[in-house]
């Protein structure tokens, strides 16, 4: 039996690489297919009169699109879970650890609460009865980074690069960068979150992949050995 299997309280490093690898390919696969399902999206600044008939047309592709949005940050969790893992395994502070989990909860919801949006704007989109300026308020949330999205990926990507026991160092260096980035306006925040697409992704397959062998010794067990006297 494997060592890591007698302490139910750890993760060994096969299963974190098995959840890095889910959960950050299926984060980006996820996410990118909701935004391609969602297709061309009205900027904020469109007036009501034409977002009604967008709607109208759309509004079961938008409803689908925040779907698999929310799938994202479900595969988020898994993949932010791996990188905790990997964290202790590496025996790095247990504080990095605990930011590492205040992190990835943050971009989880982050995420998800955005899903949510589209998902009301694509419930409401096609009834007959839903206000024109409901509609664009709602839209307006959909449209308009928010602020707490950014800080969620700067936290878990200033965790990440902080981790250089658990994560490689052509991950950490990049992942600082990116952390940057992300609380940037304009473009250049559009930029790091569809970078950081690739970097979890990129980062699921590493720890797949890579022969971890410092952190089986997290796991080890002490043995009592018996004191033999001579006579």
């Amino acid at each position: 039996m494997p060592q890591s299997d007698l302490n139910p309280g750890t993760v060994s490093p096969v299963t974190a690489g098995r959840l890095a690898a889910l959960g950050g390919i299926g984060f980006a696969v996820a996410s990118i297919a909701g935004d391609l399902v969602i297709g061309p999206f009205p900027g904020p600044a469109t007036p009501a009169s034409q977002l009604v008939p967008f709607y109208g047309a759309h509004h079961a592709q938008v409803l689908a699109g925040g779907m698999l949005l929310g799938l994202s940050g479900i595969f988020f969790v898994l993949f932010g879970l791996a990188v905790w893992a990997r964290i202790r395994q590496a025996q790095a502070s247990p504080l990095l650890g605990g930011l590492a989990v205040v992190a990835t909860t943050m971009v989880a919801l982050t995420t998800l609460a955005g899903a949510g949006v589209y998902g009301v704007l694509g419930d409401i989109g096609g009834q007959p009865g839903i206000s024109p300026a409901a509609l664009q308020a709602w839209h307006i949330m959909g449209s308009e980074g928010s602020l707490a999205d950014g800080a969620a990926t700067f936290l878990f990507l200033l965790t990440a690069a902080l981790a250089g026991l658990a994560v490689p160092r052509w991950l950490a260096w990049p992942a600082l960068l990116l952390a940057v980035l992300a609380l940037l306006p304009g473009p250049f925040g559009f930029l790091a979150s569809m970078v950081f697409l690739a970097w979890t992704a990129a980062a699921g397959i590493t720890f797949l992949v890579a022969r971890q062998t410092r952190p089986d010794h997290a796991y080890a067990t002490t043995v009592p050995v018996k004191e033999v006297r001579h006579a």
